[in-house]
Formats: structure tokens, sequence, C-alpha cells
């Protein structure tokens, strides 16, 4: 794949194959989490593996769609999906300025805590409370229709 290092790689546990959440998870949303997986950094050799930047791990929008050609609905629903299924968590908002990014949690790697790993409780419990909306739009709110408010001029221009 263009644009991805040939070496490194992620090794998932036969745990999250099989997990209900994983197994929930769209095509797209599958490849989100193996970039995610991709992003992480790590210190130390062997079993004292750490990870070094959890939490502050971020894939763009533009980043996915230059290396699948998906179009930003598709980014959006399959990180709305890690999220609802417990795979990610978001740390950060992002888009307040030029270079900010919303940054995540990966909370099924390695030295997250049992309570953190929250793909594991997913069919009796989903996190779809956590996914972000869309900030209330302020642009306009005087100028907008109120409730019972038509378009209908009140009194008539011909008499």
């Amino acid at each position: 794949v263009k644009g991805r290092p040939k070496r490194g790689g992620f090794y998932y546990p036969n745990e999250i194959w099989d997990s209900a959440a994983y197994q929930s998870l769209t095509k797209s949303a599958r490849n989100l989490l193996h970039c995610f997986a991709a992003e992480l950094r790590w210190t130390g050799k062997g079993t004292k593996k750490r990870y070094t930047n959890n939490g502050e791990v971020s894939f763009t929008e533009i980043q996915f769609k230059e290396l699948y050609g998906a179009c930003s609905s598709t980014y959006l629903k399959a990180r709305n999906k890690l999220i609802e299924v417990g795979f990610i968590k978001q740390t950060h908002r992002g888009g307040m300025c030029r270079g900010d990014m919303a940054t995540y949690k990966l909370l099924f790697v390695d030295g997250c805590l049992p309570i953190e790993k929250r793909w594991r409780q997913y069919p009796e419990k989903n996190w779809a409370d956590e996914i972000p909306r869309p900030k209330e739009q302020l642009v306009g709110v005087d100028t907008q229709w109120k409730k019972g408010e038509t378009g209908r001029k009140l009194k008539p221009t011909l008499s």
C-alpha cells in the first residue's frame, strides 16, 4: 500500500479476532483500526515493549482518503463504529486551528488496564453516546425560523 512503511506491523491476539466487537466491524472500520495500530510507537524489546504514544494516536480523514480512496463519510462511519464497539476512545477533539488533529487512545493494546478494554463487553454494552457530534451552528441563529413562524408575509402587498 502506498505511503505505508514496508517494515513493522501489529500482532492481534485471537481473543480480538474472535470477539463480537471485531466481528461486527465493517471492512473500512477494520482498515481504520489497522491504520491506528500502525501509528503506535513503542520503546523496549521483546516482552518489555511499552507503547509511548497511546492516547495521542491520530489518523486523519485526508490520510484515510488518500490510502484507501474512500470518502469522508466512510471515515466517519468507521471511526464511529470503532468508538461504539469500544476499540478506541477520543482523547482530543481537534479541528480548532491548522494542524490540530483529533487524538485517540487504543483500548485493545497491551498496557491498557483490564477495565479500559471495553471491547470485551461489547454486545451487552456499547459506547455510542461517546461518538463526537457536530458542534452547534452559531452562524445565522438569530435569523433562523422560530417555532410557529412561516416565510409568508403577514400583510398583503395589494390592497
